[in-house]
């Protein structure tokens, strides 16, 4: 019995051993798994206080591990120290402010240095590197041309120098001549006196002999001006009698130099009494009038004349007749027969002499040339007129026919240039001329056209 309840009780003490160290253990795993859980949130506390200095991405960088390098953490120094100390560095050698931000920097160098935000500073170091290089070798090459100038100061003094020297010497030898030139500088001046009283002499000489010659110049001159005067009454007498008895005992114009004989078939078409023996040609013009009294209505100084009642154009010319085309009526009048026909250019009997002058504007659009009033010649030649050459009035003339009247020009202003006082004479002789043409028509009484008057008594409407 006592064997048993020795090895009972040693069962007990086994099984109590085994429960304590169970407990033990397991109190021990809840003390290691609370201070795993501890262990662990301060991993992650410290990973995340880690991301706000430097992320997981940028640790895996070459630059940071380049950095981390760097850092000797035997000596206490870690990477923000590393970079405090990098940052003071850079900014102590731009700004020589080891404290200073990057704003601070950039508004100094901006301000002194004009580095804009866009640029950097070793783009502007290098331009004033550059720059530098530049002048220097500028300031070389004017160092070197100071050189060159100063040694040729340096042989402009000693040719100066020379020169003084020569010069002296010649001062020398010119006060020695003057002396000798003092004798003959009198007896010069004697003669200059001789010379001098002859020359006065014969200028008073030749004064009254040259105011003799004036007088009798102007008395031959004030007997010219009278001849001049006599024989330009006598000419303007002989002009007006040549005015009355040329074969112009009336306007020209106002001459009847057809008749309708009668209406054609064709609507439209008169027959005339005019044809090839009357030196009537294709495309001649008239102006048809009731009768011979519409033509003593025109005035004889500016061609005025009421527009006859229809214009013809010849189409067809026989040899005692000819066909023409109405151009032109006024509704309510028509053309009968025995109606008067006229062109101030035509005349069966007479050839008409006109004078062309100025530029014109047949086509009314605004810009008169020569070359239309070359046109008007043509049409003059063409129906039987004669067109006289030339800018003077023959005592023959029946027509003046002038184109636009030229404006007179303003003067030139004083600082004018050579092509421009000629253009200022030229404008100003034909407005001149225009005026001097005008005004002998009117004394001589000759019919004074332009070019509408003109193609108004020809009956012409082609334009």
């Amino acid at each position: 019995m006592a064997t048993r309840s020795s090895s009972g009780t040693g069962v007990v003490v086994s099984l109590v051993v085994f429960v304590l160290c169970t407990v033990f253990l397991l109190i021990l795993s809840i003390v290691f798994y609370a201070g795993k859980s501890d262990a662990e949130q301060d991993a992650e506390d410290a990973n995340s206080t880690l991301d706000r200095y430097v992320s997981q991405e940028l640790r895996n960088r070459s630059e940071i591990q380049a950095i981390w390098g760097n850092v000797n953490p035997a000596q206490g120094e870690s990477v923000v120290r590393y970079l405090l100390k990098q940052r003071g560095d850079v900014m102590g050698y731009l700004s020589g402010n080891p404290d200073a931000d990057l704003e601070t920097v950039k508004g100094e160098f901006s301000r002194n240095y004009a580095v804009s935000e866009d640029d950097s500073i070793g783009t502007v170091l290098r331009t004033y590197a550059r720059q530098a290089r530049s002048q220097q070798a500028e300031l070389e090459g004017a160092k070197t041309r100071v050189t060159e100038g100063e040694e040729k100061i340096a042989q402009l003094e000693a040719r100066i120098e020379q020169i003084q020297k020569d010069h002296r010497r010649t001062l020398e030898t010119a006060h020695g001549q003057m002396n000798t030139f003092g004798q003959d500088i009198e007896q010069y001046r004697a003669e200059l006196q001789t010379v001098r009283d002859e020359y006065f002499a014969t200028v008073d000489r030749l004064r009254d002999d040259y105011e003799d010659r004036i007088a009798t110049l102007e008395n031959q001159k004030d007997s010219l001006n009278q001849d001049h005067v006599s024989l330009k009454q006598r000419v303007d007498q002989l002009q007006e009698i040549i005015s009355r008895n040329r074969l112009k005992s009336e306007d020209p114009a106002k001459l009847v130099d057809g008749h309708i004989i009668d209406i054609a078939g064709t609507q439209g078409q008169v027959f005339i009494d005019r044809g090839k023996k009357h030196r009537i040609v294709l495309g001649m013009t008239f102006e048809v009038y009731d009768d011979k009294a519409a033509l003593q209505q025109i005035d004889r100084l500016t061609g005025e004349l009421p527009r006859g009642k229809a214009s013809l154009q010849v189409i067809k010319v026989a040899q005692m007749t000819s066909t023409c085309k109405i151009t032109r009526s006024v509704p309510g009048r028509p053309v009968v027969r025995d109606d008067v026909i006229a062109n101030a250019v035509y005349d069966p009997n007479y050839v008409f002499k006109f004078l062309v002058h100025g530029k014109f504007d047949v086509d009314n659009d605004g810009r008169p040339s020569e070359a239309e009033a070359e046109y008007l010649r043509s049409l003059i030649i063409k129906w039987g007129g004669t067109v006289v050459i030339g800018d003077q009035l023959p005592g023959d003339l029946d027509f003046l026919v002038l184109g636009l009247e030229p404006p007179m020009p303003l003067p030139p202003p004083s600082d004018a240039t050579q092509p421009q006082l000629e253009d200022w004479l030229r404008k100003r002789r034909a407005h001149e001329m225009y005026q001097e043409l005008f005004r002998q028509a009117r004394e001589a009484q000759i019919p004074v056209l332009n070019a509408n008057r003109f193609f108004i008594l020809i009956g012409y409407t082609n334009r």
